[in-house]
């Protein structure tokens, strides 16, 4: 009943045109990327991360500027650390995947939906200029999936500096 309700006012509001396709995939990534902020602010030790990462940087840094320099000496000290810096390389990059486990079935749940809903290649936002990547250019005319793309990597730094979940030093 509430889903026909739903879809009832989606078709009337021409869900598969701009602007209500362009507010709906702009709603779908924020909500995308929320969700994942709150799963790794809850699902991870942030400060954790933090540290691990900051660590094993410092460690990377100062084995790049040995080799540079040719330092045989720090080089070697720096090599025996090497099976802890692959420790912790392993275990952050597990702690970063837990939020990824956490909501990738909804996420593709969400996905399903709304290319059902609106095509994949249907236009929902417009471009006021071509977009040049390196081997092509997008736009002006943004389909479902390049429009999400680019909203969700805007609200994706956006949404970790609110909820404090940045994990690079």
């Amino acid at each position: 009943m509430i889903d026909n309700i739903i879809l009832q006012i989606l078709y009337q509001l021409e869900y598969t045109k701009p602007p209500t396709s362009t507010i709906l995939v702009i709603l779908m990534a924020l909500s995308v990327n929320l969700v994942s902020g709150l799963a790794r602010k809850y699902l991870t030790n942030v400060e954790r991360l933090r540290r691990m990462n900051i660590e094993l940087k410092a460690w990377r840094d100062e084995l790049r500027q040995a080799i540079s320099s040719r330092d045989k000496a720090k080089i070697e000290k720096l090599k025996k650390k090497e099976k802890v810096m692959a420790q912790v390389q392993g275990s952050l990059m597990w702690e970063n995947l837990k939020p990824t486990i956490f909501f990738i079935i909804p996420f593709f749940l969400l996905w399903y939906l709304m290319s059902s809903l609106i095509g994949l290649e249907t236009i929902v936002a417009l471009s006021p200029i071509p977009i040049p990547l390196i081997f092509f250019t997008i736009g002006p005319e943004l389909n479902l999936w390049w429009w999400y793309l680019i909203v969700s990597f805007a609200f994706s730094s956006l949404i970790v500096k609110l909820l404090k979940v940045d994990i690079n030093p």
